[in-house]
């Protein structure tokens, strides 16, 4: 499912993204090669225009990337039989621009073909599209920085310069959802400073849309805008500032190894995070497109920094020469640099906003058949809580997180709403299936606790980590700023300063304060490795610590419990 289909849903998260090949192959992918051999050329008489090969070869590789890349939303969003189809396209689109590269001044020509800039434009659109869904499939970032170079080179070169003067709106979606889709890979890169010069250019595109066309859209597209505008917002309100008004930064994914310590004694396999699901149900979340701020934030810790993935992992140049080669020259000029890991650095990630029951289990479901017992799931889960109105005879279905409702089903249940709310949601006792084999569950909701005694039946590594059910009143609204417990996990320094309301700091306190905070992730994370707490630890999370996410999370989940017991805020009487 492409939900790119449509305007607002500029961000296809939560199912079923395509996947390119590397860099590489696109680079060492021939021009003429067997995977594709164009019908045109070998069919035109002899003695033809040679110009007109040209064209007849352009057109039949244009069809050809087009029909392919719309047959990408039909690949199933599990699974590994995408790879295959996406390869192909990749391929074809390759050859395609290498193609059109070459051959710019014969296409070009009025009198031959006439190709313009925006068409130029919208097959780098497509190529970056490409990277961005196989970050989606594969969770690997250096993905996600080839896809940011050929937006930026797009926008540099100004490809869609002349789409406003040809008044024509179709032109102008592609123009916007060019920069949608630029917009949602430089908040996953963080690149704060080059979404406020998009975010106002993508202002000024709608507004001149709306004024040209009258659009049945605009509402839509304005959607689109204060979606962004309030995540950006949240994001901004939680970092303090020195004293200029300058955010102070913090990493927002793992750096190396937290510690090698962390070994078996048993001399099992080393356990590592293969699986990772996060989902988003709140009703009323901060979100843009289909990632939520929550989903957002984990998803990032979750994820090592590029130059920590078994190599140097390629920056997105801002260098000209570096655009050139990347994208007038077919590739993302990132794989010399990047290097080559035997395994994938990251865990795979489903992200799921919103889905219903039967959604959230099928996805389950296919992340543990694809872990064995050496390799984890991790379930995150950010959703109102239900509860049941009485008491039950299995207490496993007494209450849980809600899902997402089907309305064609709800107009049908008309009964009883504490029986409906129940149905649509995820009990403990719905998980016990799945704790055959490493389960790592976080739940954050305001009935976590429910999932607190979820059963062992199987003798395999289970923890549960709950956020708390309710926050003291003398905390500031966390629904503006998305959930403090989600935070902590993400970046404990922030969530610190936010429930200290410290908004601004001197540059010389933050630069103390943030290896006072590593310093004590790294002594959580030796005490329970090895210091006095590792003798009684239980041996589920002794196998969890083993993996380098797992165990940042688990040394974050003491920081929290810590921080927050001992915070007067957090002290008064319920």
């Amino acid at each position: 499912m492409d939900t790119t289909a449509n305007p607002p849903d500029v961000a296809p998260v939560a199912a079923a993204p395509a996947a390119p090949l590397t860099s590489a192959n696109a680079a060492s992918a021939p021009i003429g090669g067997s995977a594709v051999a164009p019908v045109a050329p070998g069919t035109a008489a002899v003695g033809a225009n040679p110009n007109s090969k040209v064209v007849d070869e352009f057109q039949y590789l244009l069809e050809k990337s087009q029909q392919l890349f719309a047959g990408l939303r039909d690949l199933p969003p599990t699974g590994k039989n995408w790879q295959p189809y996406f390869q192909r396209t990749f391929e074809v689109y390759t050859k395609l621009w290498k193609f059109q590269q070459q051959h710019r001044a014969v296409l070009e020509n009025r009198e031959l073909y006439g190709l313009k800039r925006w068409e130029i434009g919208e097959i780098a659109s497509k190529i970056g599209q490409l990277y961005y869904h196989y970050y989606l499939r594969t969770s690997e970032t250096n993905y996600l920085y080839e896809s940011y170079v050929f937006y930026e080179a797009i926008r540099d070169r100004q490809y869609f310069r002349d789409v406003i003067e040809a008044k024509n709106p179709g032109l102008m979606i592609k123009k916007l959802r060019y920069y949608a889709r630029f917009i949602v890979v430089c908040l996953l890169l963080n690149r704060n400073d080059i979404i406020k010069k998009l975010m106002e250019e993508l202002e000024s595109l709608v507004q001149q849309y709306t004024k040209d066309f009258k659009p049945a859209d605009a509402a839509e597209w304005n959607v689109v805008l204060t979606e962004i505008s309030t995540f950006l917002e949240a994001e901004r309100k939680l970092a303090p500032v020195d004293a200029d008004g300058v955010p102070f930064s913090t990493p927002s994914r793992l750096v190396g190894e937290r510690s090698s310590k962390a070994v078996d004694k048993d001399a099992q396999p080393r356990l590592r995070l293969q699986e990772a699901i996060l989902v988003g149900n709140y009703q009323n979340q901060i979100k843009f497109s289909e990632l939520t701020l929550d989903m957002y934030r984990l998803l990032q810790s979750l994820e090592r920094e590029p130059n920590a993935q078994g190599g140097k992992a390629p920056a997105a140049p801002a260098e000209a020469e570096k655009k050139d080669e990347a994208v007038e020259g077919g590739t993302a000029a990132a794989d010399t640099e990047r290097g080559s890991s035997s395994r994938r650095a990251n865990p795979h990630k489903y992200l799921l906003y919103r889905p219903t029951f039967a959604q959230l289990y099928l996805y389950i479901s296919t992340a543990f058949k694809d872990i064995s017992d050496n390799t984890a799931m991790l379930l995150y889960i950010s959703a109102d809580g239900t509860k049941r109105q009485g008491k039950t005879a299995n207490p496993g279905y007494a209450g849980g997180v809600t899902t997402a409702v089907n309305f064609s089903r709800k107009a049908l249940e008309k009964g009883d709403a504490d029986q409906t709310s129940l149905i649509h949601s995820l009990h403990p006792a719905d998980l016990v299936p799945f704790t055959r084999k490493p389960l790592f569950l976080l739940l954050d909701s305001n009935n976590s606790t429910a999932f607190i005694d979820i059963p062992r039946e199987f003798n395999q590594p289970l923890v549960v980590l709950m956020s708390p059910t309710e926050y003291p009143s003398s905390i500031k609204d966390t629904t503006q700023i998305g959930s403090l417990f989600t935070l902590f996990l993400h970046s404990p320094i922030k969530a610190f300063a936010f429930v200290s309301d410290l908004a601004e700091l001197q540059a010389d306190v933050w630069g103390k304060c943030v290896p006072i905070m590593n310093a004590a992730e790294k002594a959580i994370a030796d005490l329970l490795l090895e210091g006095d707490l590792s003798a009684s630890l239980d041996k589920s999370f002794k196998r969890f610590l083993q993996d380098d996410f797992l165990r940042q999370i688990t040394v974050r989940f003491v920081l929290c419990s810590t921080i927050l017991m001992s915070h007067v805020h957090f002290k008064e009487s319920k």
